[in-house]
């Protein structure tokens, strides 16, 4: 459902889109117990909100987003050139250093703490 120019047709999209849902409704929603309906973003969250899900946080990368090892989508969701380089150079120095702490959590055992410096 949708490309990049798929909507520039609206009324022909809501048609096609109507005729799709009646479709179902009328010959495979009845079996399947399931009806499809027109919405809007607060009846969906309404709806979400209803199923008391627990949401888990993300704590890896989060931009630029890379569908694979050459294609970096830093632009995509954002047109300002100088957040793009800003969020680049954090998300650079946030996973150094997060890999960082891992590793030092990791060999805590292997130091003696009377060896490290004092932390001002």
């Amino acid at each position: 459902m949708g490309d990049d120019f798929r909507y520039q047709d609206a009324h022909q999209y809501f048609m096609s889109s109507g005729s799709l849902i009646d479709y179902y409704n009328e010959n495979i929603g009845k079996l399947a117990n399931i009806e499809l309906i027109w919405s809007t973003p607060s009846i969906y969250v309404d709806a979400v909100n209803a199923e008391a899900l627990t949401w888990t946080t993300k704590y890896d990368d989060m931009f630029p987003y890379a569908d694979n090892d050459l294609s970096y989508w830093t632009g995509f969701f954002s047109s300002r050139a100088n957040d793009k380089e800003y969020i680049r150079r954090v998300e650079r120095t946030l996973m150094a250093s997060n890999k960082m702490f891992a590793l030092n959590s990791l060999n805590q055992d292997l130091v003696d703490s009377t060896d490290l410096p004092e932390v001002f």
